[in-house]
């Protein structure tokens, strides 16, 4: 079962200043990496099948070899119909992740300092 990006290394290393000074062409391939992982095995948002598509270079959009739909990277995302660069997307994605991770640091603390006040008290039940 695959990591939550939340959790892995790769969202520790994505900060908004790398992000932004990215090409739109190191934009494409991180969002590509953080989606699917590497270069083959890219999976039809349509049809569920994973292989490795027909890559469309002008276009940086894949033609399912199964059913033969088009998509892109940000195709049944969240993110699909709209038009801004993929580098505010990841932009957008680093800013949530810091501030997800900063909440759940805090929250971890405060769970550590809850727990020592029960077992000081004898109210701790686990």
């Amino acid at each position: 079962m695959a990591q939550h990006f939340l959790l892995s290394a790769k969202s520790r290393t994505l900060s908004v200043r790398h992000v932004m000074e990215m090409s739109h062409q190191e934009a494409f391939y991180v969002f590509k990496a953080l989606r699917w992982g590497g270069d083959e095995n890219i999976t039809c948002p349509w049809c569920g099948v994973i292989s490795n598509h027909y890559f469309q270079r002008t276009r940086k959009t894949w033609r399912c070899k199964d059913c033969g739909h088009t998509f892109s990277v940000t195709s049944g995302t969240i993110f699909a119909f709209h038009k801004p660069p993929l580098k505010v997307y990841l932009a957008a994605i680093a800013i949530y992740a810091n501030a997800v991770r900063q909440e759940l640091k805090q929250f971890a603390i405060k769970g550590f300092v809850l727990d020592k006040k029960r077992l000081e008290n004898g109210t701790y039940l686990g």
